[in-house]
């Protein structure tokens, strides 16, 4: 049985009139790793940040599950941003081949 701990519906972020992310729904099971990948303002970055309340979405819902068990808006509930981990562009990595960043984050998850 899956065990949805993340879960996005119609999320949308306009920047006056740029609409960066466009109705994204994705959800998310428990022990599941997700990677965000696409062309340069696809809206990957954004997307995360929206996730990592670092940014208000224009409108749509992000749900994380809490410690209770069910899910409720992330707006409400940022004590269980905690259990989650975010990774965004990190230059320092980059002369590393993209099998040693995937080890070295592979290692960090354990």
């Amino acid at each position: 049985m899956n065990e949805t701990v993340l879960k996005i519906e119609n999320l949308n972020k306009k920047f006056k009139h740029f609409v960066a992310v466009n109705n994204v729904n994705l959800e998310v099971n428990k022990g599941e790793t997700v990677g965000f990948i696409g062309p340069n303002g696809a809206g990957k970055t954004t997307t995360i940040k929206l996730i990592a309340k670092i940014l208000q979405p224009s409108s749509g819902n992000i749900l994380i599950k809490t410690k209770g068990g069910d899910l409720r808006d992330i707006r409400t509930n940022s004590q269980d941003l905690i259990s989650m981990g975010f990774l965004i562009d990190i230059p320092v990595f980059y002369d590393s081949t993209p099998y040693v960043l995937l080890k070295h984050y592979l290692q960090l998850h354990k």
